[in-house]
C-alpha cells in the first residue's frame, strides 16, 4: 500500500491507518537515535557542493562568518583543570610553606634520568599506571595562590616540567590569564594526599611568565610558556631537570613515549583527578597521519593540523585528559638512557578514543624560542642543563 497526503490510494476509509503507520515510523526513528547515544560523529572528508556551486555543505559548527573552520577553533577539548575540588582540597591540606631543602651532597644532576624503581624503596601494590616515588623528578605542578577566609591556599591549574633550576616549561593556555604574582610551582610532588612522603616537595613562587608571541587562545597554536622561579630549585634525588633537544631523530613513527600527570582519568562529571602521579605510554603519531585521523572527528575534513603541534596516542582508554594540560610528553633516547621532552599536553577530541591521537605542543618545533627566551634572564646559558651529549 502507498499513501498520498495521508490517504490510501484505494479509498478515504484507510486514512487513519496511514497516519498511524507514519507515527510508528517517526517513533522508531527517535528510538534508534536515542539508542545511539552521544558518540563522536565520524565525519566524511568529502563534502557536497551547495546549489550555487561555489560553496560546500558542512555542519553548522564548522562554519564561522561564512568560512569553514580549519584550525579547530571552538571545537577542540583543551586539557586544563575545570575547577574540580578533589585536588584543591588536597592542596589546601598541605602546609603553605615547606622546610628548607637540604641539598643532597651525593646527588649529581643529570637531565632526563628516570628513577625506574623510585628512590630508596620500590612500592608494591599500585593501581594501574601509578608512578614510583620520584620516578619522574622533572614533573611539576602549577598552582594558583588564592585567599579563602583569610587563609592562602593553592589551587591546581596544570602540569609542567623543570627544564632549569629557575625555569618551568608549561602550556600557554594554562597560565595566559594569570599574573605571575598569583602563581606558584610545586616540585618533587608525588602523592597529593600525603604530606609525609620520603622526600619533601619544594614550593617556588613565580617571578615572571613569558608566553610565546604566536600563541592563539582559540586554536592553541604555539602553546608554549616559561615560568621563571623567584628562587632556584634545589636539585636533589626527587627534583631534577628534563632534557630538551632540537633533533627530530628521536621521534620515530609509532615509537612509544610517556606522559605524566595528575589530571582526570576521563572527561565529564565522572572523571576524577589522580592522587598519585600517573604515567601512560603512548605511541608517537606522524603529523600527516594525525591530521587524517582528526579529520574523521567533529573537526571535519578541512581541518589543518598546525606545524606547532605533534601527536601521540590513539589507543582506546589511554590518553592525557582534563587537568593534564602543560604536562610533559617525553621519549627515551636509548643511546644515552635519558629522556627528552618532545611535547606539552595541549588538547584533543574526547579522551582515550580509539584511533584519535591526543595533540601536544611540539617542543622540538619551539626549541629555538624556548632557548632564546630562557637565556635572556639567566646568567648562564640554559643549554648547559639541556645538553646531554
Amino acid at each position: 500500500m502507498t499513501c498520498m497526503n495521508g490517504v490510501l490510494r484505494y479509498g478515504v476509509l484507510m486514512r487513519w491507518v496511514c497516519l498511524q503507520m507514519r507515527h510508528l515510523a517517526v517513533l522508531a526513528a527517535l528510538v534508534a537515535l536515542a539508542a545511539a547515544g552521544p558518540r563522536e560523529r565520524r565525519q566524511t572528508t568529502e563534502y557536497e557542493k551547495c546549489q550555487d556551486g561555489t560553496k560546500v555543505c558542512v555542519p553548522y559548527y564548522l562554519c564561522q562568518d561564512g568560512k569553514v573552520i580549519t584550525d579547530g577553533s571552538g571545537i577542540i577539548d583543551v586539557r586544563t583543570a575545570s575547577g574540580c575540588t578533589n585536588y584543591l582540597d588536597v592542596c589546601c591540606a598541605d602546609p603553605l610553606k615547606t622546610d628548607p631543602v637540604t641539598p643532597d651532597p651525593g646527588h649529581v644532576s643529570r637531565c632526563g634520568v628516570r628513577n625506574y624503581n623510585g628512590i630508596d624503596v620500590r612500592i608494591q601494590g599500585f593501581q594501574g599506571n601509578e608512578t614510583q616515588v620520584a620516578e619522574f623528578p622533572w614533573m611539576s605542578a602549577v598552582l594558583k595562590k588564592e585567599v579563602v577566609s583569610g587563609e592562602e591556599i593553592n589551587l591546581y591549574l596544570c602540569g609542567g616540567s623543570l627544564i632549569h633550576p629557575s625555569i618551568v616549561l608549561t602550556a600557554a593556555h594554562c597560565v595566559n590569564k594569570h599574573l605571575s604574582s598569583d602563581l606558584r610551582v610545586r616540585l618533587g610532588e608525588w602523592d597529593t594526599q600525603n604530606e609525609y612522603e620520603p622526600y619533601k616537595h619544594q614550593d617556588r613562587d613565580v617571578s615572571a611568565v613569558v608566553i610565546h608571541p604566536g600563541f592563539n587562545g582559540s586554536n592553541l597554536h604555539n602553546d608554549y610558556a616559561l615560568l621563571y622561579l623567584q628562587t632556584p630549585a634545589e636539585l636533589t634525588r626527587n627534583v631534577d631537570v628534563i632534557c630538551l633537544d632540537s633533533n627530530p631523530s628521536i621521534l620515530a613513527p609509532h615509537h612509544n613515549c610517556l606522559v605524566t600527570g595528575w589530571g582526570k582519568d576521563r572527561f565529564g562529571k565522572k572523571g576524577v583527578f589522580q592522587n598519585v602521579l600517573k604515567k601512560i605510554d603512548l605511541p608517537y603519531v606522524p603529523h600527516g597521519e594525525c591530521q587524517t585521523a582528526l579529520r574523521t572527528t567533529r573537526l571535519g575534513g578541512f581541518f589543518k593540523l598546525d606545524k606547532s603541534f605533534l601527536c601521540a596516542g590513539g589507543e582506546a582508554g589511554k590518553d592525557s585528559c582534563s587537568g593534564d594540560g602543560g604536562s610533559p610528553l617525553v621519549c627515551l633516547d636509548a643511546s644515552k638512557t635519558q629522556y627528552v621532552q618532545v611535547g606539552i599536553v595541549a588538547w584533543g577530541i574526547g579522551c582515550g578514543t580509539s584511533n584519535i591521537p591526543g595533540v601536544y605542543a611540539d617542543v622540538l618545533y619551539g626549541y629555538n624560542w624556548i632557548v632564546t627566551e630562557a637565556d635572556k634572564l639567566l646568567t648562564s646559558p640554559v643549554v648547559d642543563y639541556w645538553g646531554y651529549d
